[in-house]
Order: structure tokens, then sequence, then C-alpha cells
């Protein structure tokens, strides 16, 4: 894997091994509970995340197919991202995009959830081993609100995704009706 790719990755993997380790000594009730009706459980996070994450690399595994003719990121693929990571950033709630919409069981085992999110992110690390320098300079990387964009602008997405939702998950922690 090219280094870019692989310190990008590896950063993205530290996060999930730290949200994981958080999560893991929670009892099953404390991981699937909603603090209010329109809320998500801890668990619920994990598996917009994992379907968020999946439906990059269904989208990525297509594209790369046609990289040769794809546009290299600039200006704009740069603008795009920035917008995109400092709307994450900001204490807004989104609506989920229709195309990673999912509806929710209300109880879900961590450690299904967990292995099955693990076996993704290694499916992702073997596709990011092909990818070579040229590749990784072009908009191959679609985000379904602000376009396209390189594929490490795309890592720094999940990057910044998956810290928007670990703030999520340590707010409910926090929450008042949270068991003890």
């Amino acid at each position: 894997m090219i280094n870019a790719l692989a310190v990008a990755f590896n950063r993205l993997e530290a996060q999930l091994d730290s949200l994981l380790h958080k999560v893991e000594p929670l009892s099953h009730a404390q991981q699937n509970l909603k603090p209010d009706a329109s809320s998500w459980s801890i668990l619920q996070i994990f598996r917009h995340m994992m379907q968020s994450e999946g439906q990059i690399l269904k989208y990525l595994r297509k594209k790369i197919q046609g990289s040769a003719v794809a546009s290299k990121a600039n200006l704009w693929s740069s603008i795009r991202s920035l917008i995109l990571n400092t709307a994450m950033r900001l204490p807004l709630k989104y609506k989920v995009p229709d195309a990673i919409r999912v509806d929710f069981e209300e109880n879900y085992d961590f450690e299904k959830l967990s292995s099955e999110w693990k076996t993704l992110r290694a499916e992702m690390r073997e596709f990011l081993e092909t990818i070579d320098e040229e590749t990784a300079q072009k908009e191959i990387f679609r985000h379904p609100v602000v376009g396209r964009m390189s594929l490490l602008q795309g890592l720094s997405f999940m990057q910044v995704h998956l810290e928007r939702h670990t703030g999520q998950v340590e707010r409910i922690i926090q929450h008042p009706a949270f068991p003890k």
C-alpha cells in the first residue's frame, strides 16, 4: 500500500480499535440503549458506520474499473473535501443520505457487529493495497452529497465521520438515562 494511504488507513484503524475498546466492557443493555425515541443506540451507530463504509468499498470497487478515465483530483476536490469535513465537525444533525439509510434492529450483538466491522476493514485494507500512486490521486471516491474527491480525501472523510460518531457514543455514555 502506498505510504499516504497506509498512514490514513492506519489512523482509521486506530480510531476503530479505540472505539471498540471503549464499548466492549459495556453491558448489552448499555450498548443498545437509545437515549430517546429519535436517537440511535451505540450499536445502531456501529451499524450505520458499517453500512457507510460498506457502501464506500462497494462504490470504490466499481469505480476502480474505470480509473483510467477518471479525472485527477483538483482544487475543487479539495474544496469539496474541506466543506464536507468542516460540516461533519459542526454540532448539527444531518439526514442520512438515502444511499446508506438502513432500518435498524432494536438490539444488536457487540461481538457479531465488531467482528463484521473488522472483516469489512480487512477487505478495505486488501482493496487499498491494490492502489498505485496515480490512481490514489484520481477522483474515485464519491460522497452522496458533495460529490467526487480523491481516495485520500475520502479516507479523511471516513476519519472525520468516525470521529463524529465516536463523540455521539461518548454523549450516550454520559447521558442521565444511561444505565450504571
